[in-house]
């Protein structure tokens, strides 16, 4: 069965085929040219013809039998000087012929000494390249996980910048899919309480009007005890029927084409109706705020729900400012209250359908805020002040909410 190398493997043989092979193919080069240099400076090179041309000149010397002392002087040094030379060449072919049977030996060494160094060099840049691979493989394992990815460190600036490209891509990967998964989790839970709610307000709103009109026939009898009884049921039956248009409300998007809304107007409106009805209200409107394209209602009743939630959050006592910005493509609402502040393992709870904190609460208010800020492709999010209190920022573009699909009722927010 064909088995696939690695990649620090393949690096490692390619490394080492790179720096192995011309060092051998250099070793081998001047292996042969030692040995032709060694062989051609022995006997039967160079001294060993002068060897021979000097004895055929002495010779012919010696036979011509010259009688010239100073002639016969430079035959005997030349002698001499030729012994010496033929002696030297004698050692010398000696030392050659055990070079020439050590050079293998030598070739051999040399060659393993390389390999080696060159084996320690491609595999320690082969583990310089293939350890951010693993890492990056081990980061894809954990995104398959759902797995937090290790957090930037010193190792992002170091080695090779693409790797730490790559590392960041991955990161941003990693939160968008966390974010995706998030929202698709909140979609899903929207859309089983949405459901739940359509079927409670229906439930609830049958029987609501025969238990009032009988209630009411109760509350107008003469008997004083009859008369408390039916009011209590009056009392009782509002509250039902305040709870099914809350559930009715959240079962069911804005409806009706979205128009131009003044935000400040809105705004402006909410805060004197509700002034001197506990918290001290402040509204502060920057100039130049564009009207946005909205649902009227939807939206009234989504910074109803906030400025309450904030005034009863303040207490009496307390204060509520409300900003509100502008920009190139969007408008933000701050409402800051000067409350106790949110715990900090309930910011993301209180958006669910299900979290309350009041008593008779349904625990639909921000979580209608959230859906109709939604629909209108706006964000809102809640943090707590360093100064005390907490503060909801929206912020909502100027191109208007989502457009409804064709022959059916607008889209459900995407969380």
């Amino acid at each position: 069965m064909f088995k696939v190398k690695t990649f620090q493997r393949r690096i490692l043989l390619a490394l080492l085929g790179v720096g192995l092979v011309p060092a051998v193919l250099l070793l081998l080069a001047g292996t042969a040219a030692l040995r032709e240099a060694v062989t051609g400076t022995g006997t039967a090179g160079p001294w060993g013809s002068v060897a021979e041309s000097g004895q055929a000149l002495l010779d012919a010397v010696e036979q011509a039998q010259i009688d010239d002392p100073e002639v016969a002087l430079a035959a005997r040094a030349h002698q001499e000087a030729l012994s010496e030379s033929f002696r030297f060449s004698r050692i010398f072919t000696v030392v050659a012929e055990g070079v020439l049977t050590l050079i293998p030996l030598l070739a051999l060494a040399v060659a393993l000494l390389v390999g080696g160094l060159s084996y320690w060099v491609a595999q320690q840049l082969s583990r310089g390249f293939s350890r951010p691979i693993r890492d990056l493989v081990g980061w894809t394992q954990l995104i398959a996980q759902e797995q937090p990815l290790p957090p930037p460190g010193p190792a992002d600036t170091r080695g090779v910048r693409e790797f730490a490209q790559l590392r960041e891509a991955l990161r941003q990967m990693s939160g968008q899919l966390e974010e995706g998964r998030l929202e698709a989790l909140q979609a899903a839970k929207l859309r089983s309480w949405t459901e739940m709610t359509r079927r409670v307000a229906h439930e609830l709103k049958n029987p609501l009007t025969p238990m009032r009109l009988a209630a009411e026939s109760v509350a107008r009898l003469e008997d004083r005890t009859a008369r408390v009884a039916g009011e209590v049921l009056l009392e009782e039956i509002a509250r039902l029927e305040e709870m099914a248009r809350t559930f009715a409300q959240f079962g069911r998007m804005p409806e009706g084409p979205p128009s131009e809304v003044d935000l400040v107007e809105l705004l402006r409106g909410l805060v004197r109706h509700h002034e001197g009805s506990g918290s001290a209200l402040h509204l502060e409107p920057s100039t130049g705020i564009p009207p946005v394209l909205a649902h009227y209602e939807a939206l009234l009743r989504c910074f109803r729900n906030l400025l309450l939630n904030a005034m009863d959050a303040a207490g009496p006592e307390g204060q509520v400012t409300v900003e509100v910005s502008g920009a190139d493509d969007h408008v933000r609402i701050e409402i800051h209250d000067t409350g106790p502040g949110i715990p900090e393992d309930h910011l993301e709870r209180i958006w669910d359908p299900d979290y309350s904190t009041k008593t008779g609460g349904t625990g639909l208010g921000l979580a209608m805020v959230r859906k109709t800020i939604a629909v209108h492709r706006g964000r809102v999010e809640v943090v707590n002040r360093s100064s005390g209190g907490a503060t909801f920022a929206v912020e909502l573009p100027l191109g208007g909410p989502h457009p409804p699909p064709l022959g059916g009722p607008p889209s459900e927010p995407p969380g």
